[in-house]
């Protein structure tokens, strides 16, 4: 009886560890891997600035998420995997925000 018991308690210690694992496998599809294009921009410096901003970068297509530095003045655009954004796109977008785009750089091109 003791030993099913252990046996019982070691099982469902290590189911939660298993259930992570397909989590593990997601990983290696996050935005982290995907490209990212950085965007200085003149003029963003409040939130409500670097929302509109943020909210105009994200619907171009091709990009899954954008993340905001309004201390630096950048915005990191992350694509989809294998999506292309152009700089004249991004360009128009900053600008469509009321905003100032000052350097746009594709790392790794």
């Amino acid at each position: 009886m003791l030993s099913q018991l252990m046996r019982a308690l070691i099982i469902m210690g290590f189911l939660p560890l298993a259930a992570g694992f397909p989590v593990l496998a997601q990983e290696t599809n996050s935005p982290d891997s995907a490209q990212q294009i950085i965007v200085r921009v003149d003029g963003a410096s409040c939130p409500f600035c670097a929302f509109g901003l943020e909210k105009r970068l994200g619907h171009l297509e091709g990009v899954a998420q954008v993340r905001m530095e309004m201390k630096e003045g950048k915005a990191i655009v992350i694509l989809k995997k294998g999506a292309k954004v152009s700089e004249q796109a991004l360009r128009q977008a900053v600008d469509e925000a009321g905003f100032t785009p000052r350097e746009i750089i594709f790392p790794g091109s």
